[in-house]
């Protein structure tokens, strides 16, 4: 197969599937359905398709229900069909990560994902790549975004252990996974600082109604960016970095990829941060990266929940520092119950605040109204005037 690929749909029209320079696949809103469709028949029958291979452990028996689009997911195309959770790619990941993630913690029993129920993969570039995945949908869930910060406001602080605990499996069952071992993680990370959009230019059609305005969080940023900059360079020559820590991460575990559902918690998308370089999806990172994003993600559910509360901005520090400390103290725990080595802790503290930087540049780039999540973040740890 060369770049393209056709589904051909029940009713006979055809969709051609093209990726872009870019990897992303840009299909039609009103085709999505219809694909999702298509996909759950193609896994049903074991058929093959030129252009796709298919992979299914059971049957998917949806009944009468019809797929219904679920709008939370910034990444993919995903729909609730059944019992089932589909998701379509909107951009193709060459190193297949997500896949071989979920497979490697199937193989260890790792129970907190959603189970794996089966995927189709497309044809393309000589390579067999991840298309569309098909879950169990998690029943009565919400995402980190929401349950999060309810937890803060409610200053209910028990789900730092249990998340700390399942990150620490899933670094245990992730620590014997093949990945590339020659890129120098810090090297290649840090030039994310060259990145940095210098201007900011908001469509004058964007819709911020409920949250600060985007343009005057990216002027605080713009005015304090330096003296970001200075903080996180004195925190980077405090420590030498060593690789003993690396292995296969999650790679953007925040809250936001942590379903709730009851008293259980379920660790969701395996494909990377979508600001850091595609050479980076096959190689290893230190465990002290994850450790470190969900610290930074908790400042950041704070002035999510102080947002929808209507309440002042840093009423929440203490509350996040508390949590900050409970999760970073049970992992440590958890860790060691494991077999895994101690976190090198300056590491942490370095990396926790460079992923506001990444929030930054992710903000800039495609969700300008959660600017205001970092930007405020850093006015409250960096003792910034409030702008």
């Amino acid at each position: 197969m060369g770049d393209m690929a056709n589904i051909v749909l029940g009713s006979g029209r055809q969709i051609e599937i093209s990726p872009d320079s870019d990897l992303r696949l840009n299909l039609a809103a009103n085709d999505l359905q219809e694909v999702a469709y298509w996909a759950v028949q193609l896994i049903n029958s074991k058929s093959e398709v030129p252009g796709f291979r298919n992979f299914g452990n059971e049957k998917i028996i949806v009944d009468n229900s019809e797929p219904e689009y679920i709008d939370v997911d910034q990444s993919n195309s995903s729909f609730r069909y059944g019992d089932y959770l589909i998701k379509i790619r909107k951009t193709l990941d060459l190193s297949n990560r997500n896949n071989k993630i979920i497979s490697t913690l199937a193989k260890a029993k790792f129970e907190n994902t959603p189970q794996y129920i089966g995927h189709i993969e497309i044809e393309v570039f000589g390579k067999s790549i991840e298309f569309i995945t098909v879950y169990e949908f998690i029943e009565e869930s919400e995402d980190g975004w929401t349950w999060a910060p309810k937890k803060l406001i409610n200053n209910d602080l028990n789900f730092t252990n249990g998340i700390a605990s399942i990150c620490a499996a899933m670094h245990r069952d992730l620590k014997s996974m093949a990945c590339d071992k020659t890129l120098d993680f810090m090297k290649v990370t840090e030039e994310i600082k060259t990145q940095v959009p210098n201007n900011f230019s908001l469509d004058e059609n964007y819709d911020f109604t409920g949250y600060p305005d985007p343009n005057q969080m990216f002027e605080i940023w713009n005015s304090k960016s330096r003296q970001y900059f200075n903080n996180l360079e004195t925190k980077k020559s405090s420590f030498s970095f060593s690789q003993v820590n690396n292995q296969m991460t999650h790679g953007d575990f925040h809250v936001g990829q942590i379903l709730k559902s009851g008293g259980k918690y379920f660790v969701i998308d395996f494909d990377g941060s979508p600001v850091l370089q595609a050479e980076m999806k096959n190689s290893w990172a230190p465990r002290e990266s994850d450790v470190a994003h969900f610290l930074t993600s908790i400042s950041l559910a704070a002035r999510v929940g102080e947002r929808l509360n209507k309440i002042e901005y840093g009423s929440l520090n203490s509350v996040v520092r508390a949590a900050q400390d409970s999760f970073l103290s049970s992992y440590e725990n958890q860790a060691k119950a494991l077999g895994l080595n101690p976190l090198n802790q300056d590491l942490v503290s370095y990396l926790q605040l460079r992923q506001y930087l990444f929030e930054i540049i992710y903000a800039i780039n495609y969700l300008p109204r959660w600017l205001y999540a970092p930007v405020i973040s850093l006015q409250q740890e960096l003792g910034w005037a409030n702008g």
